[in-house]
């Protein structure tokens, strides 16, 4: 009679975990009136990308790269721009999101470029890539963490006239335990900055950058 039991009771959660597998509905196929009434996931491109309905933090979800290469947080109300989206294989992944005044204090464009083996253990050579990018040339402050290093700085670009027209912040982070990086920039419109301080914002591209996970 116990060992009846015992198999009814595993045949029984058994039969609950199919049935909870068999109930998840992939979030890009999902209606949006059933999805967070923000961007993340109201923009049928950048529900894609995300990994979970709930938040990680307030004001942000989990972002999963397509080449399941790594995670990281990712504002809610911001767009990936599918224009910008590059993926030829699992090794490379370049992506582009941003947001406006409609729904930031600020306006600011992101581009992050994923890389795995060869050349991504090499800072010099991410380096190099990443100055031809973003025309900066300085130096990098490197940010130890236990599963990542951050290779972190801050530019400004010019027009014509010598007038600041955008801050960025850059980072080339690498992780400490395989041949993987995500070279990204935060670029902020200057006029939409206004008195903000840059410290905030600067925060506010650390956090995504630290909260990079490799896989």
């Amino acid at each position: 009679m116990l060992k009846s039991k015992i198999v009814l009771s595993l045949l029984t959660l058994f039969l609950l975990a199919s049935c909870n597998v068999l109930g998840q509905k992939d979030i890009a196929q999902m209606d949006p009136a059933e999805l967070p009434d923000v961007n993340a996931f109201q923009d049928k491109f950048t529900r894609e990308f995300m990994g979970s309905l709930d938040e990680v933090e307030d004001g942000y979800y989990l972002f999963e790269s397509k080449t399941g290469g790594y995670t990281m947080v990712y504002p809610e109300n911001a767009r990936m721009d599918k224009g910008y989206f590059e993926m030829p294989d699992d090794n490379f992944e370049d992506i582009q999101f941003g947001e406006g005044i409609e729904t930031n204090d600020h306006e600011y464009g992101v581009r992050a470029t994923y890389n795995k083996g060869g050349r991504s253990s090499d800072f010099n050579r991410l380096k190099g890539v990443f100055e031809a990018r973003t025309s900066y040339e300085g130096d990098y402050e490197s940010i130890e963490y236990d599963d990542k290093t951050i290779h972190f700085a801050t530019s400004e670009y010019f027009d014509q006239e010598g007038e600041i027209i955008s801050y960025n912040f850059l980072g080339v982070i690498m992780s400490n335990y395989s041949d993987q990086s995500v070279s990204m920039a935060y670029m902020t419109d200057k006029d939409s900055v206004g008195d903000i301080d840059l410290e905030i914002i600067q925060e506010k591209a650390l956090k995504i950058m630290e909260s990079i996970e490799f896989k």
